[in-house]
């Protein structure tokens, strides 16, 4: 067999094909190559392409039926150009055997030669020049018509590309670019043609750029005229039979997408510096008043110590007691001044100890208003608007209390003449502030007549111990303990001022259709007397505070200085034990696993828990989980004796 090709790839293909049907197979790229191949050896059959440079399959065959040693050497035309009954005349006027598509399945191929090795086909009976003229013409107007087609529509997508073009020959030789590319560069199309187009890559790498076979930059480029871009070029050489033939390149301007990534890592480095400057503001604040409380505590506390001793071996009258008695309640009030700045700190991140129940905004609203009118002064004239149509929502009542009463004393401050002081409520309706899920809302607002904030106050008003108030007029907490409240409540705090005009601060609370809780008596104090306590406490001195409160009150107490203790206690003690109290972060077992790990020690023993911070008890919003009963740090003997008995005494 000779395979007559100008394509390499298209001769691989018939070669495998006819490999495999058991022919000795021979190759030539073109039809003069091919004549000379079929002098020679004399090919059985010869497989042809129909379009080849410099002489087409047909003037090859016209050629091999004038020389009579290769008259009667039947010829299978192979195109992908013609289909059979556009040059079947023809063809039976060369003599050719059959003509088959380079897309037929490599059976048909192998049944053609069969077929031509059969029945062998007679020379060409005379000259069909203006047959082959009208084939070959009406498939080049073809051609060329499909031609300009696809080059307008190279154009077409060259022109609006996002992306410069450039195409040309070897060595990076430009001979087309497209109007992108002049935008980018700034410069004119002759200009970029040949080599010009390089200047979009640094002069370093452009001669490496010239000897690789594909190559891409990514930089910042200088193009003159104080032009400084950010381009993306992509160099790809294209290649035929194994050898270059040109190349393709694009090159895209990136600069916006560089400028906004480094403007979005300025904004972050920003964001950080900002947050690092809120901590340090945080952390000194917190370490000032901790600081004063703690003054007050040990100084006071070295006086009662001085005035003991001096008492020492005389007798305590009043006068003696009274000066260590007032002492001690400076120790006292100390104490819960830090306790509240406690409070406020895990209130505002969200990680207080919360108990929500089902309240009416109105109801609430009217307990505060009364509270604010022994608070804000005369000067001040409180109104409200309630709106009886308003929906339930779930929060913890007592702390949205607290929230409504500190934005009202900053009403207050805000408006040292004076002015009205508004308390409103109602339903939220479908504008909702943006970050909150659809769903229903009832707004609770505070609004006041005062010297309102700038922007860049109002940017800042619930970071913590960020205040406007001149200087020990405010802590700086009270918006951000009432953003914590309505934050782990689900809602959003909304602030909005104008400087002269006042500020409106508007909490959004999820709405519920869940009743008001039934009213029920509260259970009595009085100690279940010979109860056992199982107590895990890590802090030597509370766990000292807490069996000496609880002995002094009839129960039995054994003590444990972490989880693991008190589980080997409770495997160990013969007795009944009757409830567990347990701190909440401990070291081996903490709270939470030591309950765990008691329900199989101690079925259904009632566990109650003390913490200052209780986060591993709390779900994902903040809440404590169905059933969790925690008594806060730090404690009164009193509340810490009414939460064992409630716990006790509950079914």
């Amino acid at each position: 067999m000779l395979v007559v090709d100008d394509r390499a790839t298209n001769r691989e293909v018939a070669r495998m094909t006819l490999d495999e049907g058991g022919y000795q197979v021979i190759e030539a790229a073109a039809g003069r190559q091919a004549l000379d191949l079929a002098r020679r050896l004399h090919p059985d059959v010869v497989l042809a392409d129909v379009i080849m440079p410099g002489m087409d399959g047909y003037e090859f065959v016209e050629a091999l039926r004038a020389d009579a040693g290769t008259a009667g050497i039947p010829v299978l035309l192979y195109t992908a150009n013609y289909a059979p009954d556009e040059a079947g005349s023809l063809a039976d006027a060369y003599g050719v055997a059959r003509i088959v598509a380079k897309s037929a399945d490599p059976a048909e191929l192998l049944a053609a030669v069969d077929e031509a090795l059969r029945q062998r086909t007679a020379p060409a009976t005379g000259p069909v020049t203006s047959e082959h003229l009208r084939t070959v013409n009406a498939k080049l107007v073809e051609k060329v018509l499909a031609l300009d087609e696809s080059e307008a529509r190279f154009q077409a997508l060259a022109d609006l590309s996002p992306v410069g073009i450039v195409s040309g020959g070897i060595g990076l030789q430009a001979s087309y670019v497209n109007p992108r590319l002049l935008d980018i560069t700034g410069a004119t199309g002759h200009d970029l043609l040949r080599l010009g187009w390089l200047r979009c890559v640094p002069s370093e790498h452009r001669a490496a750029l010239r000897v690789a076979a594909n190559a891409d930059y990514y930089g910042r480029i200088h193009l003159g005229d104080g032009r400084d871009r950010w381009l993306h070029t992509r160099i790809r050489v294209t290649q035929e039979e194994g050898d270059e033939t040109g190349f393709v390149a694009t090159v895209d301007d990136v600069t916006t997408v560089v400028e906004a990534e480094e403007q979005r890592h300025l904004s972050e480095r920003r964001r950080i510096a900002e947050r690092f400057d809120g901590l340090a503001r945080l952390s000194g604040a917190i370490a000032h008043d901790f600081n004063n409380i703690l003054n007050i505590i040990l100084s006071f506390s070295e006086f009662t110590q001085e005035s003991l001793r001096e008492a020492v071996d005389t007798r305590l009258t009043a006068e003696v007691a009274d000066p260590m008695l007032s002492d001690l309640e400076k120790i006292h009030r100390a104490g819960q001044r830090a306790a509240h700045l406690a409070h406020q700190l895990l209130t505002f991140g969200g990680r207080e100890v919360v108990q929500p129940s089902v309240v009416h905004p109105n109801t609430v609203v009217a307990e505060v208003r009364d509270l604010a009118e022994a608070t804000v002064g005369k000067q001040v004239r409180i109104e409200t608007h309630l709106d009886p149509a308003v929906g339930h929502t779930r929060v913890d009542g007592d702390q949205l209390s607290q929230a409504l009463l500190n934005l009202a004393i900053n009403a207050r401050d805000a408006m040292p003449d004076g002015g009205a002081l508004t308390l409103e409520t109602g339903n939220a309706g479908a504008d909702l502030p943006a970050g909150l899920p659809p769903g229903d809302y009832i707004r609770i607002a505070v609004r006041d007549e005062g010297v309102g904030m700038a922007p860049e106050v109002l940017d800042r008003a619930v970071e913590p111990f960020f205040s406007t108030k001149p200087k020990g007029q405010g802590t700086g907490l009270g918006l951000a303990t009432a953003f914590g409240i309505v934050r782990q409540a689900g809602g959003e705090l909304v602030i909005d001022s104008v400087p002269g005009r006042g500020t409106t601060v508007s909490l959004y609370l999820p709405a519920t259709a869940e009743p008001l809780p039934a009213g029920a008596p509260q259970p009595g104090t009085t100690a279940l007397a010979g109860r056992t306590i199982l107590l895990a406490e890590d802090e030597d001195g509370v766990r000292e505070v807490v069996t000496r409160i609880l002995t002094r009150d009839g129960y039995r107490v054994l003590a444990a200085a972490n989880g693991q203790e008190a589980l080997e206690i409770a495997r160990r003690h013969d007795g009944p034990i009757d409830g567990v109290l347990s701190d909440v972060v401990m070291p081996h077992l903490n709270g939470p696993e030591l309950a765990e790990a008691l329900r199989t020690v101690l079925p259904g023993v009632p566990v109650l828990y003390m913490s200052g911070f209780a986060g591993p008890l709390m779900t994902d919003q903040g809440l404590l989980e169905p059933g969790v009963t925690v008594v806060g740090k730090p404690f009164t003997r009193a509340e810490l004796l009414n939460a064992v008995h409630d716990r006790l005494a509950a079914p």
